[in-house]
């Protein structure tokens, strides 16, 4: 049996009944492996997405802090087969991100590096890594930054970053914070502040616009307010704007500016260790404030490994839902791993419940403990598996994806397929957040309005698309579909006579199940014309 304290134990060796070998032996306890403990947040991300990357992620959470070692394009992001980081950012959301930093040393620098670069570039920050150094268990995040000398490591809250960088004690330690970062969808900073409140606090926004993030139909219009504590004393503190230096300003507002941030230094030489925790928010100022406050500071101050034990602990509390049985660790490796990604999501509302709709105008959800804004790239056919997953093993979340959308609705009328940034980004086809909710109030998750979930249901399935701030939302091809039955494929998308038609039908399994006949009637009749896509002599769907 496990041993909870050092233990000195006798064991003896028998072959046919007889003695061959006595001795002690010190039995010590060892870590109890438990399903988080299998994760690798590495695995998966050669050749991945912006919103795939390894970093100390947690269920659902806004903040999700990771190192990004390419430039931005398609595929931004972080890929192994780089052995280098130009920074850790804080947001790795489909269409947004923003707020980078890294630890460094020596000349000011003040724009990213190139991935591709070979040399050290004069004019850029950016350190190449001891790939060995690097560590990626769920929860935490480490690597040797070779160019400064640093220990860098990261852990996280839902809302809030903590980082521990250890310099060289023979000289002093710098942070950037930069908010133009290279991103897989660039965006536009379109009004910025960053300002040092006192000695350890830095604060800022940064408005933020991505053109045509799908279509020509919409914007992806966001701002990122930040909150960033230091556990000792700013020695120097600077800003910049574009190439221009303001190596004593304490605060510096820009309009549409290419580049802006700010650094500030510290001394290493006597205690080589700085540590960071950053609070942000999508509301305000104050909101990035009090999540910082309320899922930090208040319950671990400045413990870096409690935040991590935390970490670790909360993934552990969903994870551990499903045991799977195998000897081979490397199973349970992937099978965790997998599991660990059906849930990083996001999340875009504050401690107390405050989100920001798709106008710009702030809203409260009620229940911030049972409620939360949660937003994702799309609902594309997660009817397959994902749906069935969240269901199935955490009925909760289901419950807030359920209060999310009806958030949503209460908000600007409308339901989303693509609730990035809980705007209306019109990503995919159909509406497949229909199936989402259906499935939800079919496995018994009803801890909501459910005629009000019916009614917002029916009419995504039954209106024209509409135009709500700078998003669309509803189904492109709606008009040509009731019309014919089916999309020509001359007048839209001719697959989504078999997409709109599967939503039809989960609408008439929920107006069964609510006891509505004439809806229920309507939208079966409207579930079978996927008929009308096949092509009699083939057997298969065919363009008409």
């Amino acid at each position: 049996p496990a041993v909870e304290k050092e233990t000195f134990s006798v064991y003896e060796v028998l072959i046919n009944g007889d003695l061959v070998e006595k001795d002690t032996v010190t039995r010590t306890p060892e870590h109890i492996v438990t399903p988080a403990d299998y994760v690798d947040t590495h695995m998966g991300t050669a050749h991945s997405r912006w919103m795939i990357a390894p970093g100390p992620w947690m269920p659902f959470s806004m903040v999700k802090l990771s190192p990004d070692n390419e430039n931005a394009g398609w595929q931004a992001g972080y890929d192994p087969s780089i052995e280098s980081v130009g920074v850790f950012s804080h947001v790795h959301e489909w269409t947004m991100a923003g707020l980078g930093m890294l630890p460094v040393n020596g000349a000011l620098k003040t724009k990213i590096g190139d991935q591709r670069q070979i040399e050290k570039d004069p004019e850029a920050y950016r350190s190449a890594i001891d790939k060995t150094t690097e560590k990626t268990p769920l929860g935490y995040y480490a690597v040797r930054l070779t160019d400064y000398d640093i220990e860098a490591e990261l852990t996280s809250t839902t809302r809030c970053s903590f980082q521990r960088y250890t310099y060289p004690q023979d000289k002093d330690g710098r942070v950037m914070i930069d908010l133009k970062i290279p991103a897989e969808y660039r965006y536009n900073i379109l009004d910025a502040s960053v300002n040092q409140v006192n000695d350890y606090t830095v604060e800022g926004y940064s408005v933020q616009q991505t053109t045509k993030v799908w279509s020509a139909d919409d914007n992806q219009d966001y701002t990122i307010y930040f909150t960033i504590e230091f556990d000792k004393p700013i020695k120097h503190f600077g800003t910049w704007i574009n190439d221009t230096i303001f190596s004593d300003e304490k605060a510096v507002n820009a309009l549409k500016p290419d580049n802006i941030g700010c650094f500030a230094e510290f001394d290493t030489k006597t205690n080589p260790v700085v540590q960071v925790r950053t609070g942000i928010s999508f509301v305000d100022m104050e909101g990035s404030r009090r999540n910082l406050s309320e899922e930090v500071t208040k319950p671990f101050g400045w413990s870096f490994d409690a935040v991590r034990n935390n970490n670790q602990k909360t993934w552990n509390d969903i994870l551990s839902r499903v045991n799977i049985e195998t000897n081979d660790s490397r199973e349970k490796t992937r099978f965790y791993t997998n599991m660990y990604r059906a849930f990083c999501r996001n999340t875009f509302s504050d401690v107390d419940g405050r989100w920001v709709d798709a106008t710009e105008k702030i809203q409260r959800l009620k229940d911030p403990a049972n409620e939360v804004a949660l937003g994702c790239d799309a609902f594309w056919n997660t009817f397959w598996n994902l749906n069935q997953v969240w269901n199935l093993i955490a009925p909760e979340w289901s419950s807030r994806w359920v209060k999310s959308q009806l958030a949503m609705y209460d908000a600007n009328g409308m339901l989303a397929k693509g609730p990035a940034g809980m705007e209306y980004i019109p990503v995919m086809v159909a509406e497949h957040e229909i199936p989402l909710l259906v499935s939800a109030y079919q496995m018994g998750i009803r801890d909501y309005d459910v005629e009000k979930m019916f009614s917002a249901i029916k009419k995504m399935q039954t209106v024209q698309p509409q135009k709500i701030g700078d998003g669309l939302t509803g189904n492109r091809d709606i008009e040509a579909y009731l019309k014919y039955k089916y999309v020509p494929s001359d007048l839209g998308r001719f697959s989504n006579s078999l997409e709109y038609s599967f939503d039809d039908w989960t609408v008439s399994q929920l107006a069964e199940a609510l006891g509505k006949k004439d809806d229920y009637h309507y939208f079966a009749d409207r579930g079978t014309w996927w008929k009308n896509t096949i092509d009699p002599e083939t057997g298969y769907a065919r363009l008409r």
